[in-house]
């Protein structure tokens, strides 16, 4: 989880009350927050990845603010109309096709600020951005500017500018081949022909995103007016970053204004800090929560999140600023209910229905076939759910299984949900491929086909010698624990060597491994294995 620190001087200034280091220390956790180390100087602390807003000084004291009753309820940030524009290219939408930004005028920034504003980028940059891909953030001293702005696409050998902590121009390509954060982030702008880049009406360069900013608009203790900018591939991280970058410069005594976003068929006028709105029944709230604390109460406890209820006709209307990402859904606003109202201070209930609980037909199905494999001598282990379509259609020659892709995936080797747990043994064996012979491992999980979860069974067995007649002995020993009967029959499945693959029952295959596959995970000895699906 993310972990933060927080000059407790610098929280305290704002605050309206300062908290001692043993008071922030009680308080802190009923934020959802684990105190790492608190001392008189400093704080360090873990928040949870879903409150991005709170990975920072600021999202931190503003929060602390609401829920101690400094200042409860909904913190409006007021945002002026724009004054300039930025114009966004056809050249450059195929490669980072979301852009918005904005601009706060009059912030105060010392060390200690820049340091929070340069921490709370770069978490931003980890866990909405996904390490920059999803989106990345430019902050930008307009002093050196003269608006408007153009965001395009430039040559990779044009034009050169002073990246941030160098002396010396270079080139894009330069920088993607030299400059340490280039080399870091190269590979977002792999296999390009163009390169995406931030100008003023002068040709200045604020940024080359999502690599580096230029020299030339370095924050300092003398920046009063800030630019903004976040771009990338998805609009709600791109608009969630700029929201809570906005959010923290305002809390150091800015003042936020539009930027207007001219893209080729449409424009933009943002930030947009306007409260969103979420519903829920009071009686949905209550009966999940298994106590009615009464609508002054809940109303309270809602302040005290930083939110703003109205009941009205039996449903709650919660205002949630525009920085509060996390809020999707009724039962969220349950969990809000909840912290505002301390998990210690809801009354104990006795449960009013006595049951008793039986093991699940797939819970049987799980103890059945690791009983029989640990009986064989194999070894369980857990692979990932996330595979890709190399490890489970291109190296084994199978067809897609209709399983579920991610969206947005961390990396090219986790795109999809596994449909087969075979692959994912394999690729942990190659791992592991330094000890020593035999390896036995067998796997019981919940793979994904046609959309659908599914339990199955995968075991694989690496060795100097791994015949097909000792595959069939393990499949039959299985089979025999599970219930299975019929002989085997021969099937062709691209995983296993044409001719050494054989079938028991309808979902029952197994099989000498193919010699590509074992080639594909590096894996310098036969293999044997099986897999069954329910």
């Amino acid at each position: 989880m993310p972990v933060i620190t927080i000059d407790l001087e610098d929280l305290n200034r704002l605050l309206l009350q300062p908290l001692s280091p043993a008071e922030l220390r009680e308080t802190i956790p009923l934020l959802g927050a684990d105190p790492d180390e608190i001392s008189d100087h400093e704080a360090v602390i873990e928040f949870f990845p879903d409150r991005p807003d709170l990975l920072w000084t600021e999202g931190g004291a503003r929060a602390l603010r609401a829920f101690t009753g400094q200042a409860p309820g909904l913190a409006r940030c007021a945002v002026a109309k724009p004054k300039t524009w930025l114009s966004v290219e056809p050249s450059i939408t195929d490669i980072r096709p979301w852009f918005l930004g904005g601009i706060v005028r009059g912030v105060t920034l010392d060390d200690v600020a820049l340091r929070s504003l340069m921490e709370l980028q770069e978490k931003l940059h980890v866990t909405l951005g996904r390490r920059r891909r999803k989106a990345s953030i430019g902050i930008h001293d307009m002093a050196p500017l003269k608006p408007p702005f153009r965001f395009y696409g430039c040559s990779p050998h044009e034009p050169a500018f002073i990246p941030l902590g160098c002396d010396e121009p270079m080139t894009p390509e330069e920088i993607l081949q030299e400059h340490p954060k280039g080399v870091a982030y190269a590979h977002i702008l792999a296999g390009e022909k163009r390169y995406p880049l931030i100008v003023d009406s002068q040709e200045q360069v604020l940024s080359m995103p999502p690599i580096i900013n230029g020299q030339l608009t370095a924050l300092s203790a003398d920046t009063t007016d800030v630019l903004i900018d976040v771009q990338g591939l998805d609009r709600q991280a791109v608009e969630t970053c700029l929201n809570i970058v906005t959010a923290a410069l305002v809390e150091r005594g800015g003042s936020a204004e539009a930027l207007e976003i001219r893209y080729p068929s449409e424009k933009y006028i943002v930030p947009d800090m306007a409260p969103r709105e979420h519903r829920a029944s009071h009686d949905y709230l209550t009966r999940l929560l298994g106590w009615d604390p009464g609508e002054e109460q809940v109303r309270r406890a809602f302040g005290r999140c930083g939110l703003e209820g109205e009941l009205r006709d039996g449903e709650w209307i919660v205002q949630v600023p525009a920085w509060r990402a996390d809020l999707l859904h009724p039962v969220d606003l349950l969990e809000e209910l909840a912290i505002g109202l301390e998990y210690d201070e809801i009354p104990e209930q006795l449960p009013q229905l006595a049951t008793f609980g039986r093991e699940t037909a797939s819970r049987q199905r799980e103890r059945e076939c690791r009983e029989a494999l640990l009986g064989l001598g194999f070894q369980e282990v857990v692979s990932l759910t996330l595979s890709s379509a190399r490890a489970q259609h291109e190296l084994p020659a199978r067809e897609p299984a209709g399983e579920a892709h991610v969206t947005n995936p961390v990396g090219e080797e986790y795109h999809l949900l596994r449909p087969a747990l075979l692959p994912g043994l394999l690729e942990l064996l190659r791992t592991n491929r330094h000890h020593e012979l035999p390896q036995r491992i067998f796997e019981v999980g919940w793979v994904v086909r046609d959309h659908t979860n599914r339990l199955a069974l995968g075991w694989v067995e690496l060795n100097s010698r791994a015949p097909f007649s000792q595959a069939r002995a393990t499949a039959q020993a299985v089979a025999q624990r599970l219930g299975i009967e019929g002989d085997a029959q021969p099937v062709e499945d691209g995983m296993f060597i044409a001719g050494r693959c054989a079938s028991l029952g309808d979902a029952l295959v197994f099989g000498e491994i193919h010699p590509r596959v074992l080639e594909g995970c590096e894996l310098g000895y036969p293999a044997i294995g099986g897999e069954m699906l329910w």
